[in-house]
């Protein structure tokens, strides 16, 4: 059905999806939506536990192939523990491990915490981290110890949980009987300083996956240093897999993947990122960035390449392993008694290697993202920031796909930039050939060129009517430098949001707090608002003295006046063609406040999206409050969406009564429809407006 169609069916006040299926169960898995899929283990049933990073969810697969939930209502937050798990609340859950008890352990990565579901009962407790990011706490209660970035967990044969400190580049320790943590390996400086001693005394590199062997030998993906480190019984730290010396030059560390057929001592990986020890004490890794999975065999040594050819690709089912394409490794590694290996890489998908065809499948995430039919039946990962094209074609950052896509007049959706691996490449060729790294935010120019914010790699890029992707705004050094010269020159950070102003300049939303203009004809870049120092500041003067915080959408009204989200500052303020700075609302504080408030007085939380009709009203989403709120032309605050509670409800109903579950960008397609990125909910919906 056509965008104009849909809303013509529509009552106003009314809500509905536009594109995307969201998350579901009871399904194939082969051709369900796995979100962002991460950890996985097999248990001793024989069922497949996945977690989905994005969804904030754990799933199961069934023996007959059908998915789910397991953990987790989707809704992140933290919640949960002494109850079920399936009623618990995860924010971005990542590794997982299973103990040979079957009591499954989750890293609730940014809840800082481990959290352990029992196997008998469901039940979910906290295990280590008291929910505050540091590092703090090593000798008393592992509930009270601050977590880093816990990207790997692991239990030994006697109970005791082992966890990897990324950032903090250590390996931790909680004694089963007393529940006291420790350090056990790492200085907490990233390096390396040999092998061949205490691992109390060896330098880690990010840390991540850790595995055990059958001799409780502890292994450990030592990430930026590109080797596999194992500790033994006496807790001495040597090489497995890995020398990036060996390929260098003059002793230097090379980045390199190679060696197969040769010894694992010998080879080079490059940022091992997932881990698993079989039965025989067989060592698989998966390569974040060498894109493929090494084998080492324990009797022999030998290194060998399971599935991928060393180039990133989303690659097709009925292909053999080593020759087909699979995007970066991380966390999820698991290899069945039969010699079958499973992988979730970051294409949002769980795949097998049949170890007797060597053929390639995907067990979870489909084949395909949609393209080429209905918008609504297209798998979205985490839909982020909007355009609407003259001609009424809906662009938006898919973000969690590595995807920009594009939704004809007729519904039909496609994609026009990125391949689904999330990497950079592909300047000067097909844009749909080129990969991102999860864009966040797009705008269209007069002449039909896309804008891309992508972040990950401190990059604009733009898409020429002809389909060719480049470089149109930064070098990819996330620094705070450039302003009056070249564009290419400039050094951007994780740009957020882009768009195109009244005259077709660009302005971008730089995360240190500035937004920046590039000029269409020179392209001369320059601040416009910002100084570079986070903070709420400045209103009633020049905008190029003010302090901002993370600007986080950006729109035009007709007059040429500049409106911008200022998230960090939970308001929305507007530049005037002067160049002065004022909110138009929000207090600045962070939260609540009912329908009629003045919007200048009343709290917003964590406002990510804005736009202005015709007439001069503001539309405001609210990620924090779950709603859309609208500044009226008396300045008064009205809700037109949600219901203030996150969740995933309300289609076909009024738009007041529905659940969003993180807003992230809104637009308008005048004079009557909205359109909303729900992002959790990985859904494109449109609620129909009155056009009074």
């Amino acid at each position: 059905m056509s965008t104009r169609k849909l809303l013509e069916s529509m009552k106003p006040g009314t809500i509905a999806t536009l594109a995307g299926v969201g998350w579901r169960e009871g399904t194939e898995a082969a051709s369900t939506d796995a979100g962002w899929p991460v950890g996985v283990v097999r248990n001793a049933k024989g069922e497949l536990i996945v977690v989905d990073y994005h969804g904030h969810r754990v799933f199961r697969i069934d023996r007959a192939g059908i998915v789910h939930r397991f953990a987790g209502d989707g809704v992140p937050g933290f919640r949960g523990d002494g109850g079920p798990a399936l009623d618990a609340r995860f924010n971005s859950p990542h590794d997982l491990w299973q103990d040979r008890h079957g009591n499954l352990f989750v890293s609730d990565l940014l809840n800082y915490r481990i959290r352990r579901i029992d196997a008998a009962t469901g039940v979910i407790t906290t295990i280590a981290g008291c929910g505050r990011r540091g590092r703090g706490g090593d000798g008393g209660p592992a509930t009270a110890a601050e977590l880093d970035i816990t990207c790997g967990i692991a239990t030994d044969r006697a109970g005791n949980l082992y966890l990897s400190d990324e950032l903090a580049c250590t390996v931790r320790r909680v004694d089963a009987r007393t529940g006291i943590i420790s350090r056990f390996a790492g200085i907490g400086v990233g390096g390396y300083n040999g092998d061949g001693i205490p691992a109390l005394e060896a330098a880690l590199y990010h840390p991540e996956h850790l595995a055990f062997d059958s001799r409780d030998q502890l292994y450990i993906c030592d990430n930026s240093n590109d080797r596999i480190r194992r500790v033994d019984g006496r807790g001495i730290l040597t090489t497995v897999l890995g020398n990036p010396f060996s390929a260098g030059v003059d002793g230097q560390h090379s980045r390199s993947s190679s060696g197969d057929g040769g010894p694992a001592v010998e080879a080079t990986i490059i940022m091992p990122d997932s881990l698993f020890v079989d039965g025989r004490n067989d060592i698989y890794v998966g390569e974040k960035y060498g894109f493929r999975i090494r084998h080492v065999d324990a009797r022999t040594g030998i290194v060998r390449t399971v599935v991928g050819t060393g180039v990133p690709g989303f690659g097709a089912d009925g292909e053999v392993g080593e020759r087909s394409q699979i995007n970066a490794c991380e966390v999820g590694l698991w290899v069945d008694p039969d010699g079958s290996v499973l992988w979730t890489d970051c294409s949002g998908r769980l795949r097998r290697v049949d170890p007797r065809t060597r053929i390639v499948t995907t067990l979870f995430g489909g084949t395909s993202v949609g393209d080429g039919g209905p918008a609504s039946a297209a798998f979205l990962t985490g839909p982020a920031g909007i355009a609407v094209a003259g001609d009424g074609t809906i662009y938006f950052a898919d973000t969690w796909n590595q995807r920009v896509r594009a939704i004809a007049p007729d519904g039909t959706i496609r994609t026009v930039a990125g391949t689904g691996v999330r990497h950079y490449g592909g300047d000067g060729g097909p844009a749909t050939e080129a990969y991102l790294g999860n864009p966040a935010s797009v705008a269209v120019d007069a002449a039909g060129n896309l804008y891309i914010a992508d972040p990950r790699h401190s990059h604009i890029r733009r898409v020429d009517r002809s389909g060719t992707i480049t470089a149109y705004v930064g070098n990819g050094f996330p620094r705070d430098r450039g302003d009056g010269g070249s564009r290419l020159n400039a050094e951007i950070t994780a740009p957020r949001t882009v768009a195109i102003g009244p005259d077709g300049a660009l302005f971008l939303g730089d995360v240190v707090g500035r937004i920046r203009r590039v000029d269409a004809a020179t392209g001369r870049i320059e601040t416009v608002v910002g100084t570079g120092i986070p903070g709420y500041r400045g209103d009633g003067g020049p905008a190029t003295q003010a302090r901002i915080t993370q600007p986080a959408a950006i729109a035009f009204d007709r007059e040429g006046n500049l409106l911008f989200v200022d998230s960090g500052s939970h308001c929305v303020r507007l530049v005037d063609r002067a160049g002065k700075i004022t909110t138009v609302a929000g207090s600045g504080e962070a939260g609540f406040s009912a329908d009629g408030t003045p919007a200048t007085r009343a709290r917003l939380a964590s406002p990510s999206g804005v736009a202005v009709d015709a007439r001069g009203r503001i539309y405001i989403a609210e990620a924090g409050n779950h709603r859309i709120r609208r500044v009226e032309r008396d300045g008064a605050l009205v809700t037109l969406a949600g219901s203030g509670e996150a969740g995933d409800a309300g289609d076909g109903g009024p738009a007041l009564s529905c659940r969003f579950n993180e807003l992230a960008a809104i637009a308008l397609i005048e004079p009557d429809g909205l359109l909303v990125s729900d992002h959790f909910n990985s859904r494109l919906r449109i609620v129909k407006l009155d056009r009074g």
